[in-house]
């Protein structure tokens, strides 16, 4: 292994900063423990083939591709596309969720505003 290259440096940093940012966040209990390893972990990997990229060419070629960048960028995008359907499904949940609340508020205040008219007519 020769010196390090430049994005290999810069991918340690942001490693530790993803790790510090996500180990505060665990801290006050904003993310699981199941979170905070799920991210340790990819983070491990990410440098794993940075520093040996030699280690997923043989992994490229059993999924078909040329070369262990392709098949990382590959899985990159297709990491990203299950996040963004998952972030879908929350909005989505959330909104029929906000619509169920507000529905429900407007119907108990509807009744308590028939009960302050009635007490207004006596």
């Amino acid at each position: 292994m020769g010196p390090f290259r430049t994005y290999q440096v810069l991918l340690v940093i942001a490693t530790i900063i993803v790790i510090i940012y996500f180990y505060r966040r665990l801290r006050v209990k904003k993310i699981t423990p199941a979170t905070f390893v799920l991210w340790v972990l990819v983070c491990l990997i990410v440098n794993f083939f940075a520093f040996a990229p030699k280690f997923s060419d043989p992994l490229a070629g059993f999924f078909g591709f040329g070369r262990g960048l392709d098949l990382l960028l590959v899985l990159g995008y297709a990491l990203l596309v299950y996040a963004i359907f998952r972030l879908y499904v929350k909005i989505d949940e959330l909104n029929r969720n906000t619509t169920e609340l507000v529905r429900a508020l407007a119907i108990k205040d509807e009744i308590k505003l028939e009960d302050i008219d009635k007490d207004e007519d006596e």
